[in-house]
This record gives structure tokens, sequence and C-alpha cells, in this order.
């Protein structure tokens, strides 16, 4: 058995993007190089690990037992890369990073320039992806790095505690809520509203805040992105709920209105994940002690700017 690592890094790449043609055009080589490539591949265990359907390939059930191990010989691969690469003490290599939609896109982007504006060397690829999405990537070596709302408890993850945020319930300024000093859970349980899709952090936190349960039918829409859902709720009658962080703006410009809620535990915790079994380069020892600890000061005052 002749295995090489170019075989295992494209046959990641057509499972990660579907097809031959696609996993050349990442790579930049040729069709026929991917094609051949992954046949030498399957032929080393004497068994195909995809199902042929017209231009594209679906794992079979023996190539999917080998989707782990081969993102993890990647995964090795890129962090011997960086031990090796690095110049004059510098840190080296790429990060492939996962945030849900609250720190990708209103917290963590400032730290990520300044590293990366720290570090010449280092590249960090950032995916945006819920909760649960950003579990099974971190789990299956998709990522190497990934921070979500809540606590991860899958045995093979090293979940390691960030920062505290705090969710809020929000509605358009004209709505009858937004005048009163105090709004009860009987209130919030008689309107509809506006959340994040099944599985992210967000919608999980409101939910597990509630004493009672929101019926389906009081869920009138969905959206992954926050954004989408500080719109709706602007031109709509429903409320919504999603970061105090990212409805600073709105909230200056009076386009939406915060419920007072103070009955209800809307504070979540931010967590860092990374494989148990994850070779620990130097730069992602580095980078998860950066985000742990040098971030924390930062974001405690930020933190106390929003609250004030």
């Amino acid at each position: 058995m002749n295995i090489t690592l170019r075989q295992v890094q494209i046959f990641v790449a057509v499972v990660d993007f579907g097809s031959t043609s696609a996993a050349a055009e990442k790579l930049k080589i040729s069709q026929p190089a991917v094609s051949s490539t992954l046949s030498d591949f399957e032929a080393n265990f004497g068994t195909k690990l995809f199902h042929r359907w017209k231009k594209g390939l679906v794992l079979n059930e023996v190539g999917r037992l080998f989707v782990p191990k081969a993102r993890l010989i990647v995964a090795n691969m890129r962090d011997l890369e960086s031990l090796v690469g690095t110049e004059k003490d510098q840190l080296f290599g790429t990060l492939q990073l996962g945030a849900s939609s609250t720190p990708a896109n209103y917290i963590i982007p400032k730290f990520l320039s300044e590293f990366v504006g720290n570090h010449s060397l280092v590249k960090i690829e950032v995916s945006c992806r819920n909760k649960s999405n950003i579990i099974e990537q971190v789990e299956n070596f998709s990522l190497d790095v990934g921070i979500i709302a809540g606590h991860c408890s899958r045995p093979n993850i090293r979940c390691s505690p960030w920062i505290t945020d705090e969710l809020c319930i929000f509605a358009a300024p004209d709505h009858p809520l937004s005048n009163r000093e105090q709004v009860d859970v009987e209130d919030l349980m008689k309107e509809k509203w506006i959340l994040r899709e099944d599985g992210s952090g967000t919608r999980e936190g409101l939910l597990k805040a509630l004493p009672k349960n929101l019926k389906s039918d009081d869920i009138i829409m969905e959206f992954d992105s926050l954004e989408a859902i500080k719109r709706a709720v602007e031109h709509s009658s429903a409320l919504g709920c999603i970061s105090r962080a990212a409805i600073s703006r709105e909230l200056d410009m009076g386009a939406l209105s915060i419920l007072p809620t103070p009955f209800l535990n809307l504070s979540r915790q931010y967590s860092i994940l990374v494989h148990q079994q994850r070779t620990q380069s130097t730069l992602l020892n580095y980078f998860c002690g950066y985000f742990l600890n040098e971030t924390m000061l930062t974001l405690f005052s930020y933190k106390e700017r929003m609250m004030g």
C-alpha cells in the first residue's frame, strides 16, 4: 500500500467540494489529475469510497469512515508546516476558525485583525456557522478552532470557557411593549417571534431562559442572519432576541428598542473548542492563549460600556 499525503489532501478536497472539478479548481490543478489521484487512493484500499452520481460524488459508508482520519492527517500536516516554517521566531501557518454569528460579526474581527497584523506569516480562514455545525466541524477536523455560545460536552472536544455575553429581547420602537417599564412572562408568551434557526446558540439561550416553551406557531420567521432578524423585527410587530453586542447601532439610532426583562437570565458564555486529538502546534497554542487571555481585559471593558 502506497498512500501519499497528496492523495489524502485530494480525497478531503473532493469530500468538501462534492466533485473532482470543484476540487481541482480549489487546488489549482487539472480535473484529470484529481480523478487519477482519487482513483489511486481508492485502489490502495481495494474499494470505492464514493457513489458516482451524475457529475457529483457522494461518500459511501466506507468513505464516511475515512473522513475524520483523513482530515486529522491534513490538519496535522499544516501544524508540522507551522513548526518548520518559522522565520526569526515568527509564527507561521494557516488556521481554520469557525465562529457562531455574534462573535464572527461583532466581537472577534478586531482581534483577528490585530493578531494577523502582529504575525504577518499567519493566515486565518474564518467561516460563520451556527453552534451545532461548528461542533460537528471541530469534531471531524474540518476546523482547527471553534468559537460558540454555550458549552460543548462532546468527550473528544476540549471546551474552554471564554467571555460572557448578554442576550436581549427587542422590538420596534412603536411596539406596545416598548413603552413599558417592565414586561412579564405572560406578555412575552402572547407575542409572535422572529428567531435564529434551530441549532443556533442564540435561539438555544432564549428558549432555555424562558420558563415556558414557545409554540411552533409563535415563531413566524427564522433567519440564519442577525442582520435579517433586526430588519424583520424593525418592520413588524414581532419580537426578536439576539446579543446586545449585535444591536448597539440600532439602539443608538432609535430603530429598535430593548424590552426590560430582568426576570430572565439571558447571560451566556462563549467557549473555544479544539479537538482533543489535534496536534498542539505552536500557532494553535499561541492563538488559543491569545483569545483566552489577552483579549479578556479589552472585552471586559467593552461589556461594561455596553451594559452601562
